[in-house]
């Protein structure tokens, strides 16, 4: 008969698992203003890449990849521009 060994257990500290109710507070408010700020600056890139011209000096790309990166940043602008930021913001503010 073989011994069926012990079903593991994974050590509960491993990563960012947060331990009390302060590092879960300080976790999930760096994550939402970094949220926040990443917001920002995709919407700064996305208002810069729709009035630059990617094919002319000095980028000089190719205009399927200006196409690209212009729909790629349009679509991501687009889609956190939907996020309801009231309650994101709510939680920022109390930190």
């Amino acid at each position: 008969m073989t011994a069926v060994p012990p079903p593991y257990v994974p050590n509960p500290r491993v990563g960012m698992n947060p331990q009390t109710s302060d590092e879960v507070n300080m976790q999930v408010g760096q994550l939402l203003r970094d949220f926040i700020v990443l917001k920002e600056r995709v919407n700064h890139y996305q208002s810069w890449l729709a009035g630059a011209v990617l094919t002319d000096p000095p980028y000089s790309m190719d205009p399927g990849l200006d196409a690209t990166l212009k729909t790629a940043m349009t679509g991501l602008d687009t889609s956190l521009g939907s996020v309801d930021m009231t309650f994101i913001n709510r939680l920022v503010g109390i930190w």
